[in-house]
């Protein structure tokens, strides 16, 4: 190991020994280096603050949709099932389907399937089961607009009153 005879070992002549001979503290180093904040915090933002803001804004939008397409599958299901025949009970199922969209302000609605178990008759005890679609938005920026999404889809199964009298 090569020493200097004043300073000792040569392992000893560190950055802050330099820093000290040169009039600054240790702590400042050698002073040649620095750091790169404003980068990494633009980096910063745009990969982790951006898509969690991004998620918190759409995060409602989801919400609202499936309260709305669970609502009015309970509703078409219930709209059938006191309806006298199935006929009847569809109509008025798709319409207050049409009014819970209208009402949410759905733009793109909601999609009611045909109630299954109603078939011409409905039979005491029988179950009618309500199925409702509606698209999410897989975006949403306020005053921009959305896009892509996916579908969800709901349903809601009530049965038809073992003692309800048929006309």
């Amino acid at each position: 190991m090569p020493t200097d005879a004043a300073a000792g070992p040569a392992w000893r002549h560190s950055v802050g020994s330099r820093a000290r001979r040169a009039g600054r503290s240790p702590a400042q180093g050698a002073g040649r280096t620095r750091g790169s904040v404003p980068v990494e915090f633009a980096l910063g933002a745009g990969v982790l603050v951006l898509p969690v803001a991004m998620l918190v804004l759409v995060f409602p939008t989801w919400i609202e949709r499936q309260s709305a397409a669970r609502l009015a599958a309970q509703e078409a299901a219930r709209a059938v099932v006191l309806a006298d025949d199935c006929a009847d009970g569809r109509r008025s199922a798709a319409l207050l389907v049409e009014e819970i969209a209208a009402n949410h302000e759905l733009a793109d609605g909601l999609t009611l399937t045909q109630p299954a178990g109603c078939a011409g008759e409905l039979a005491r005890g029988a179950i009618v089961t309500a199925t409702v679609t509606v698209q999410m938005p897989l975006t949403a920026i306020p005053l921009i607009g959305r896009a892509g999404g996916f579908s969800w889809t709901v349903s809601h199964s009530e049965r038809v009153d073992q003692y309800r009298s048929l006309p």
